[in-house]
């Protein structure tokens, strides 16, 4: 993502035992995305979808464009238990997007020392190396068994100095005991081998192999030469604390093994070796810090659509772009249009909250560009219409770059036509026009790439609650089938009618059930609907928990023990929280009742709950809510009962003892409501001390904060 210096990332790799990823698209923080389909703000590098957009890591826009020339992604699905909270599918960050698309276990963290690996590194090949050896000598009829046994056991017992291991010495007697020509030509290229993984990078023992009649060790001879000198310019490189110096490296070693290089791609175009050697290439170009010739490799790698003449897949690949070629060479000619475009999305973000700050990228640098993208129809007005909708913020504009296609014709869509498509479809959305829900659901049956569908589900979900057509999303054949989204919708826009019709809906999952009760009971009991709760808690509820769960209520089943809650025995003594519901179904004022529907918030949990806030208005769950009454604030049952003359001087003590310790320790507001000064905490604590003087919360209490 572009974060770090080359130098610097490259020191921290080789200095740190677990280093962080120098291209963190997250950084240290945990991240909570805006839940949308399209940014353009990268935020804490979360913001992930499958539409090209300046939000997206610059390697998911980057993967994302990889895989129309290198074969779709495949996803992986997060597992879990069924009644734990669904994963967001998206946005998604840069780990999370490696994860869910690279094999299992993956997770987009670069190794130890990610930035020194690859084909230029000693033992990387090793392993690899003795079983082509073992392979070329099982094939070769001119070498007899004997030999081959003798060469192949010497070769595998070979270690390697970098990796640590012990490097056994070659058998003194294979002189004597290789007669052949081929076998001697293979103990050749074992003496040369054992000599380069022992740490001597001395081109000069397979060179003198490069033309032997033996077809493989010619061309491994070949290939080695380029590698042993991009291994020998590098041998100096490094600075005291194992830094690389790039001022340090060897010139002339370097024009040595990029000459040696090129010369075998010449001769074996599509040899054993030339994936690998366009590999070294690259590396011997970034530590000559030759950024032409390192974009023009990066770009051939792009492009190529031969699997077998890429030497990473497209994951690694765009790691190592991300860490290697700084953000300016992505503008120059050698780049190629991909790479252009990809800086274009990143300097087209803003920073922050301020959409109207200025960018790094202007209307007409991007207009001059046009040329650029010759090879690429499509994407430089892609790039101008993103331009106007996330820069210049208008969707009007932007539609004038997408014309309408017909949408439900043909096959799968690649990155840059589902992207174009997409945008479009925001682009009517923002406008309101009546022909955008048609845009959105008729682009299902071809956004089949991973996380095509499920940008287009946040879309269609945002766009139906915004319209207040929320029964939509939840109807039998809706296009929004993802657990977690509804479940966003569930929580922070459903109204209390479509609550109850989830729950009964024998067709739908055991967590949406539960969840949908959860927020019925929970809504329902803090928004003064207390007969709707009542109705609600009757039917089975789990026993509360010993420990009521403070901060993570949904992420496991939903806990609607909590609301079997019996009440509490010792301080402020409360019946249980049926019964505090039942009073105060008929005297929603009852001043016991509402100090202990406090008591029941407290005690369980309940300050500052998710479901007392929402997300912006910007956002899916942003959109108004549907369910009646105000979010609760424990603060104003207190404020409530202070003022209430009718009150018992035990409730209001009560209530001032608890009104200040809603600022304890801190002096920041934790029950709700709006912040009141300290001079008014101070007036509260005077007159709890004043007026009630043998109450033992007077007594309790010492401070106001």
């Amino acid at each position: 993502m572009r974060l770090a210096p080359i130098a610097f990332a490259a020191a921290a790799a080789l200095l740190l035992p677990f280093a962080p990823s120098i291209a963190r698209a997250s950084g240290d923080w945990d991240c909570l995305p805006a839940v949308m389909p399209a940014s353009d703000d990268y935020g804490y590098g979360c913001a992930g979808t499958a539409l090209l957009t300046p939000a997206n890591d610059t390697r998911i826009n980057l993967v994302l464009l990889m895989a129309d020339r290198h074969g779709g992604l495949r996803t992986y699905p997060p597992k879990r238990e069924p009644m734990q909270a669904p994963p967001l599918p998206v946005p998604v960050s840069w780990e999370d997007f490696v994860a869910r698309i690279g094999p299992a276990g993956a997770t987009g963290d670069e190794p130890q020392g990610w930035v020194l690996q690859g084909e230029g590194t000693v033992c990387v090949s090793n392993d690899a190396g003795a079983e082509a050896f073992v392979a070329a000598l099982a094939a070769d009829r001119g070498v007899t068994a004997e030999e081959r046994e003798r060469l192949t056991a010497a070769r595998r017992q070979a270690g390697c100095a970098s990796d640590g291991s012990a490097a056994s010495p070659l058998d003194a007697a294979l002189d004597g005991a290789v007669r052949s020509a081929s076998g001697k030509a293979f103990l050749a290229y074992l003496k040369a081998a054992a000599a380069f993984y022992a740490g001597d990078y001395d081109a000069a023992p397979f060179a003198a192999l490069a033309k032997q009649k033996q077809p493989w060790v010619r061309e491994a001879a070949r290939y080695m030469v380029g590698r042993t000198w991009a291994l020998a310019a590098q041998a100096n490189g490094f600075g005291e604390y194992g830094e690389l110096a790039f001022d340090r490296m060897d010139a002339k070693a370097l024009g040595r093994a990029e000459a040696a290089l090129k010369d075998y791609l010449h001769d074996y175009p599509r040899g054993t070796y030339s994936a690998s050697a366009q590999g070294l290439l690259r590396r011997v170009y970034w530590l000559g810090q030759d950024q032409v010739k390192l974009a023009a490799a990066y770009r051939a790698q792009i492009e190529q659509a031969d699997a077998a003449q890429r030497n990473l897949p497209d994951v690694d690949l765009a790691q190592e772009i991300d860490a290697k070629l700084p953000a300016e060479a992505y503008r120059l000619e050698s780049a190629g249009p991909v790479l252009l475009a990809i800086d274009d999305l990143r300097r087209m973000r803003r920073d922050g909250s301020d959409a109207a700050a200025k960018r790094d990228l202007g209307r007409d640098e991007l207009m001059a560009q046009r040329a650029r993208f010759a090879s690429m129809p499509g994407m430089h007005d892609y790039l101008l219409a993103a331009y106007a909708f996330f820069v210049e913020g208008s969707p009007k504009a932007a539609l004038e770059r997408l014309p309408a296609t017909e949408a439900g014709k043909g096959g799968a869509l690649d990155t840059l036509e589902f992207s174009r498509r997409a945008l479009r479809a925001l682009a009517l959305d923002r406008l309101d026009d009546p022909k955008a829900r048609d845009a959105l659901v008729a682009l299902f049956p071809r956004a089949t790439a991973p996380l095509q569908g499920q940008t287009l589900q946040v879309a269609l979900a945002m766009h139906d609650a915004r319209e207040g057509h929320l029964d939509r999303v939840f109807a039998a054949g809706s296009p929004v089938t993802d657990p977690e989204l509804r479940e966003i919708l569930l929580v922070n826009v459903a109204g209390p009618d479509l609550l109850r019709a989830r729950v009964a809906d024998t067709s739908a999952s055991a967590r949406e059930r539960g969840v949908a009760r959860y927020v019925l009971l929970y809504k329902s009991l803090t928004r003064g609907r207390y007969a709707d709760f009542l109705a609600a808690a009757k039917g089975a509820l789990p026993p509360p928990t010993a420990e009521p769960d403070r901060y993570f209520k949904l992420e496991q089943a939903p806990p609607l023990g909590d609301f079997a809650w019996a009440g509490s025995q010792q301080g402020y003594r409360c019946p249980s929280l049926v019964a505090v519901a039942t009073t105060l179904a008929k005297t929603p004022a009852d001043v016991h009742a509402s100090l202990c529907l406090g008591e029941f918030a407290r005690l369980n949990g309940y300050d500052g709950f998710v479901l007392d806030r929402q997300p912006a208005a910007t956002e899916l769950g942003g959109s108004p809510t549907q369910f009646p009454g105000k979010p609760f604030a424990r603060q104003a049952i207190y404020q409530r009962v202070m003022a209430d003359p009718a009150a018992s001087p035990q409730d209001r003590a009560y209530a001032l003892y608890r009104a200040v310790n809603c600022y304890a320790p801190s002096g920041a507001n934790d029950c709700g409501g709006e912040d009141v000064p300290t001079a008014t905490r101070k007036a509260w604590f005077t007159r709890l001390k004043r007026e009630y003087p043998t109450s033992p919360w007077a007594q309790s209490l010492q401070y106001y904060w």
